[in-house]
């Protein structure tokens, strides 16, 4: 029996679910359960990292954990169990002062496997030496040259290539300055060598023990099911309490401090500097002082219309920085503010203008009614189950209240917060309250002013540190030490090259997997022509109207990325833009315009831009008025507003190319094969840079500002001249009364809807391209066109996919030291494409697709391989989608033309897929000589395997548009 105890239950009607909690009399562990009807069943372990150096100890042991255990010796069993199950998510996540171990499935069985090996990973794992030469860091000799590898140090050279990592994590290390959270949490590069196995095998033996691990559940599963597993699983449950771990609170200053900070840039450019204010506010378990901030973060910089927002807009000079709001990743929270885009010589000016406007806020306040959106903004958000990417809701939930159980905390707080809402519902009346919040901050001495300097010979000096450091280290070693280092490379490649013994671990098999898809909700058509689609939303209700361009050519593809970015920032009818966000801010917590893209049946792309907005039920009224307005009377007239929106995405653009390595690679890798990619190529690709530089032109003169304004001004009203299909999403009663406001004839005009041709598919020469975008490691891509699901070799390849992406992790992650490598076949893409992720190598990886491509084409394949390859595409299908999301893409099924019929047909051939058709299938789609292969090129130097170099700078400054 398990030793659980029932603490206390709470009802959260928000959410339709229940909040159980359990504690273990011996051990103190804590059991949180969720219990709801969801389809899905979620868990995580959490886990207190606390840390004192940035050796990257708590993240590479993450790795280590999943890379076997007592019970499952097998060489990575957590990527295994990723094709031997049905889980819906699996991952593990290392924060700042903890680290969580979580998976979902919708199979009862699958969760009690996953279960099984989880738990065994945290508390039995082996955490052999020559996985941590794997994950964390080794010394190689390379021609006689000391070099490192290893996994995490791969990712985090990759991830200091994303300027926001190094000023987020430059601001907290000095606001937390003697604490844990002055580490870098994911390990920098640079100390991640430090590391000793040894030291790591401590700090787990530390950091995991069971009376530090916090059990999170989710779903129908009953509680004691799950504590029963975990009792068997856990014996060390019966060993007594330790002390609970607990980070330690920053110092409070008794004075403002002052920093400057380098970051990584393109270039040194003077309108590159930065200036972020951050002050360390109360703790994040305090539900009401939690909600009292973002109260405040939405009074101050919610929109355009908020006073310090819209002060800094008008400057004149810079612009809001992107590292703004509340940061509750830590124990305390963090309220940060800036600028960015400014001279040097402005960043004193920037100071003055955010410290006055915050005391011109503290003695005037905001209207109520602006604090009464807010407060419908945060229980909008309690109820949203999207919004969080691939990460299921419910696992959403279970780390949004981790850090509370952790930490002493009321957990309860992490899933409802009604009752501080409810308390804050009766203070936003009184004037002086958010005047008292403004008040607090101005006068909270624990404040850092943070000078952000742009380097562009950022790369280069880690990468020349790192290189000193080798060299001296080279100089410096003995005989002994570099047989070691030898003796240690054959024995990582020997054990690398040994077969996995998987049958140690538990598995889906093809035949338990049920034959038939999944049904989509029903698309129901209105007398008034309105889609509606009802679906468990939590009270909320969406719509989408959506306006078919897919008739427009190819050079209006990036203006219409313009288009939409810009859109919801401008001045609507008799209202300017500020004025305009604010009766946005009061109509509705969710509005956006964006772009949806779907292949037809005939390898075409439908192209709709979607006015997107949501609110809870009630608020139909005003979503339908706010959506029509929209559409209807958006203003390009105020040239000034305008340019400041196009220069802020112009410039966010050029800066963020460094961070978007791996997708630049794989769009202009599949650009030629595709529409769909030629779009999103055209729009976010590098054949975006170009277009961009012409517009930061355009903006530097009243006449190509008026130029601008005006060809936006034209596609608006090319958008705009039919009217569009209309789908509301939510519970019957509040998406049919909604769509029945869209439908009406006055609401978008009386013109028939468009339905436009789906755009041919382009035909372009394969790409062949090296780009050169600055960094130390390095994104490589390589794709072929592919046929859509209906044709016969679609499931092959599908299954194919998953193959390779077992094969190129064994390839490119074990031996290669890349962090990711996967395979993906996109039917409606119609792209089959290899991929490496933060990769130290490029010329070697190319060479180890070609060598897994010859073995799919020719080789004998492995029976149960192709099982679990099965196993994983069947998977992909089945993940459920959030429920509003799941709507939309039943829509999107019905307009393409992908039927029950289809669908069915596509899955039964996927489960009945041979080792012969695979083979054929490759042999016929994946030729060598009809790849198409584009690599974000990291350090410079390197042997590019035959591809054309293109300096990304260069060709951002491209005269054309």
């Amino acid at each position: 029996m398990h030793g659980f105890e029932h603490t206390g239950s709470h009802a959260v009607p928000a959410l339709r679910a229940t909040i159980e909690q359990y504690v273990d009399r011996r051990s103190g562990a804590r059991h949180v359960h969720m219990a709801t009807e969801a389809q899905e069943s979620a868990f995580l372990a959490g886990f207190p990292t606390l840390l004192d150096t940035s050796d990257g100890r708590a993240h590479i042991l993450e790795h280590l954990a999943l890379s076997g255990s007592r019970r499952f010796p097998v060489r990575a069993p957590f990527f295994a169990m990723l094709r031997r199950s049905l889980a819906t998510h699996m991952n593990a996540r290392t924060h700042a002062d903890r680290t969580a171990y979580l998976f979902a499935s919708t199979d009862r069985r699958d969760f009690f496997n996953l279960l099984d090996v989880y738990l065994d990973a945290c508390f039995h794992p082996t955490l052999d030496y020559l996985d941590f030469l794997q994950e964390g860091w080794r010394h190689v000799l390379e021609d006689g040259k000391l070099a490192l590898r290893g996994v995490v140090l791969s990712e985090m050279q990759g991830a200091m290539a994303d300027p926001m990592h190094a000023l987020r994590h430059g601001v907290v290390a000095a606001l937390f300055k003697g604490t844990g959270y002055a580490a870098d949490p994911g390990g920098d590069p640079l100390a991640i060598p430090g590391l000793s196995h040894t030291m790591l095998r401590a700090f787990h033996a530390r950091h995991y023990h069971p009376s530090q691990a916090v059990f999170m559940s989710a779903g129908r599963i009953a509680p004691a099911q799950i504590q029963e597993r975990i009792a068997a699983c856990v014996p060390a449950l019966q060993a007594g309490r330790a002390e609970r771990l607990l980070p330690a609170l920053a110092c409070a200053w008794t004075a403002a401090r002052a920093q400057q900070l380098r970051i990584p840039a393109q270039d040194g450019q003077p309108g590159g500097h930065g200036l972020q204010l951050a002050w360390v506010l109360g703790e994040t378990g305090d539900a009401l002082g939690r909600c009292s901030a973002e109260l405040l973060w939405a009074g101050l910089l919610g929109d355009a219309a908020a006073p310090l927002r819209a002060a800094l807009e008008a400057a004149g000079f810079g612009r809001p920085a992107r590292l703004a709001g509340l940061d509750t990743d830590m124990r305390q929270m963090v309220f940060h503010v800036g600028m960015e885009g400014l001279d040097a010589a402005r960043v004193d000016d920037a100071r003055r203008l955010i410290l006055s406007t915050l005391e011109r806020v503290a003695a005037a306040g905001v209207a109520e009614p602006v604090l009464r959106c807010a407060l419908r903004d945060l229980r909008y958000r309690q109820r949203d189950t999207d919004g969080g990417g691939h990460t299921p809701f419910a696992l959403r939930r279970l780390l949004q209240a981790l850090p509370l159980a952790l930490y002493g905390g009321d957990v309860l707080d992490g899933f409802d917060n009604a009752p501080a809402l409810a308390v804050l519902d009766a203070r936003v009346g009184d004037p002086g309250f958010f005047k008292g919040l403004v008040r607090a901050l101005l006068d909270n001495p624990t404040r850092l002013d943070t000078h952000v300097v742009p380097d562009g010979a950022y790369f280069a000096a880690r990468a020349a540190a790192q290189q000193q450091a080798l060299a001296a280290r080279q100089a410096a070693l003995p005989g002994a030490e570099r047989a070691r280092i030898e003796a240690d490379a054959a024995a990582l490649a020997a054990r690398q090259a040994l077969a996995a013994d998987k049958a140690l671990l538990p598995r889906i098999r093809p035949g338990d997997i049920d034959a038939r898809a999944r049904p989509l909700p029903a698309v129901e058509r209105l007398d008034g022509g309105a889609w509606v689609v009802e679906a468990a939303t939590n009270g909320i209700t969406h719509a989408r109207v959506l306006y078919d361009v897919s008739h427009l050519p190819a050079d209006d593809w990036p203006w219409l990325a313009l288009y939409v970015r810009v859109l919801p920032e401008l001045g609507v009818g008799a209202r300017d833009f500020r004025a305009a966000a604010a009766w946005r801010r009061a109509a509705a917590p969710e509005f956006r315009v964006g772009i949806d893209t779907a292949a037809a049946q005939d390898g075409g792309l439908h192209i709709d831009i979607a006015f997107c907005a949501a609110g809870l039920e009630g608020d139909e009224a005003a979503l339908a008025d706010l959506l029509a307005a929209s559409a209807a009377g958006v203003r390009f007239d105020e040239t000034a507003r305008l340019a400041f929106l196009v220069e802020r995405a112009v410039r966010q653009r050029m800066e963020g190319v460094s961070g978007a390595g791996r997708d630049v690679a794989m769009l202009a890798a599949c650009a030629p094969l595709s529409a769909a990619r030629r779009f999103w190529n055209a729009v976010d690709g590098i054949d975006a840079l170009p277009f961009h530089a012409a517009l930061g032109r355009l903006c530097r003169t009243p006449d190509g500002m008026a130029r601008l304004a005006a060809r936006l001004a034209a596609l608006h009203a090319q958008v705009t001249a039919a009217a569009p299909a209309r789908l509301c999403i939510g519970s019957g009663a509040a998406a049919r009364a909604l769509a029945r406001l869209l439908a009406a004839p006055d609401a978008f005009g009386a013109a028939p809807v468009r339905q436009a041709a789906a755009a041919p598919v382009p035909r372009q020469p394969a790409a062949n391209l090296a780009l050169l975008g600055g960094g130390q490691v390095n994104h490589c891509a390589m794709a072929w066109r592919a046929p859509g699901i209906a044709h016969p070799d679609a499931a092959p390849l599908a299954v194919a996919a998953e193959l390779m992406t077992a094969w190129l992790h064994r390839s490119l992650r074990e031996r290669g030291g890349a962090y990711g490598a996967h395979a993906q076949y996109d039917g409606d893409a119609r792209v089959f494409a290899l991929a490496s992720v933060h990769d130290p190598r490029l010329a070697g990886t190319y060479a180890d697709f070609m060598a897994a491509l010859d073995t799919l084409a020719h080789g004998d394949l492995d029976p149960e391989s192709i099982e679990e390859a099965i196993v994983g595409a069947i998977k992909a299908l089945d993940r459920p989608l959030p429920p509003q999301r799941e709507a939309i893409y039943a829509w999107q099924a019905r307009r393409a033309g992908v039927t029950p019929a289809l669908r069915q047909g596509w899955r039964a051939a996927v489960l009945a897929c041979t080792a012969a058709q695979i083979g054929a299938a490759a042999r016929t789609w994946l030729a060598p000589a009809a790849a198409s292969r584009a690599a974000f090129v990291g350090a410079a130097g390197q042997d590019l395997a035959g591809m054309t170099a293109l300096d990304l700078a260069a060709m951002a400054a491209a005269p054309t548009a």
